[in-house]
């Protein structure tokens, strides 16, 4: 028997399993951080988390001679493809340990979007890209800052070898406080802001229910027209909305009003880098690992910024360098000198410039790769 016909692809049931053998393939990466398996077990779990109440997926591991060498998710949204008029397939949670490993795994995923109506397959995705996507393929070492990909760089060059060619790339930029130049910022800020006068506030987390609806209504409005936009119910924002809460910081959050009648037109959130507390506690916070969490999070000093948008009768009027700066601000007064703000698209010249007329710089890349199913 060779060592490609031992191997086998079998469907997981387990999301406690399926989320157990990750820590194999990164035995020996010093940069890896665990996931929070109470969080992360909720993702996969289909009866549990409520994007399968308009999605289906389906998990799989593969084996070989006794051992896990391979894992792969596959997924259908029809909230998606009623909003794009495409019947995309999405794989995702990808690990192989080898190029045969790894074919076999996409070739299983692809076969399940085929017979589940897909025209289309793209990821890394693990179910929508509401949720972590992209695959690194370049930039700066170091471990990944919370809810991004962090792989092996070998992984592209199976997934091409396999026939799928790039979608998209997804760009994470790097501002530090020693590399900012904040008067630029602020005299462009200053110029916007006659044009269009707005008022800058923070999250108010006592009225958490009234202010996440505010977002909820932004949400909609601010993404619909942008690639790969996956419409979320309500029923998953409010879901992603608690698990955010027990981390966020006011002064990493940003609410643009305009001044005139108060209407609510912008937003940027960001949240302190939680890999690191997630590290100290291997990933699990129980029964002790909420300790080393919690102490480790009150030291924490560096942000992402994890989403950030306007609504678009007011893209292209500089509001989007308004958000930032406010928020680069309002981060440093805090004590947070090191922002990372990802993911943006490769082509979203209207977010990239002003992070880059301000000394921030792009450290990290990451790709959304496409094949057609037809």
């Amino acid at each position: 028997m060779t060592r490609e016909s031992s191997l086998r692809i079998e469907r997981c049931d387990s999301p406690r399993r399926f989320l157990a053998v990750l820590a194999a393939f990164y035995r020996d990466d010093p940069h890896w951080v665990p996931p929070l398996y109470l969080t992360d077990r909720k993702k996969v779990d289909r009866r549990r988390h409520p994007f399968f109440a308009h999605g289906e997926g389906e998990l799989w591991l593969a084996h070989r001679d006794g051992a896990v060498v391979g894992r792969i998710s596959a997924a259908r949204d029809r909230e998606y493809d009623r909003f794009h008029g495409e019947a995309q397939g999405t794989f995702g949670h990808f690990e192989a340990v080898d190029e045969a490993s790894a074919h076999a795994l996409l070739d299983t995923a692809r076969t399940w979007l085929r017979e589940h109506g897909a025209t289309v397959m793209r990821g890394p995705i693990d179910f929508s890209t509401n949720y972590r996507c992209g695959l690194l393929i370049g930039g700066d070492e170091g471990p990944p800052v919370v809810m991004m990909p962090h792989n092996p760089r070998v992984y592209a060059d199976w997934i091409e070898s396999f026939g799928l060619a790039k979608s998209k790339d997804l760009v994470a930029l790097l501002v530090t406080a020693d590399q900012l130049e904040m008067s630029r910022y602020e005299r462009l800020v200053a110029r916007v802001l006659q044009r269009t006068p707005l008022r800058a506030r923070r999250l108010d987390l006592r009225r958490f229910r009234s202010e996440i609806e505010i977002i909820w209504r932004l949400y909609h409005r601010i993404w619909e027209r942008n690639w790969g936009f996956a419409p979320m119910s309500r029923e998953e924002f409010d879901a992603e909305a608690r698990d955010l809460k027990a981390v966020l910081v006011p002064d990493l959050t940003v609410v643009l009003e305009r001044e005139e009648d108060g209407e609510p037109v912008a937003f940027a959130i960001g949240i302190p880098d939680v890999n690191l507390a997630i590290a100290a506690c291997r990933g699990r916070l129980l029964p002790f690992g909420w300790w080393r969490f919690l102490r480790t999070l009150r030291g924490i000093r560096s942000f992402r910024t994890i989403t950030l948008g306007v609504v678009p009768e007011l893209r292209g009027t500089g509001v989007d360098a308004v958000l930032l700066e406010r928020l680069i601000a309002q981060g440093l007064a805090a004590g947070y000198p090191r922002c990372e703000a990802s993911w943006i698209l490769e082509d979203n010249v209207a977010m990239l410039r002003p992070l880059i007329t301000a000394g921030g710089r792009e450290y990290r890349r990451y790709r959304v790769y496409e094949t057609g199913l037809a």
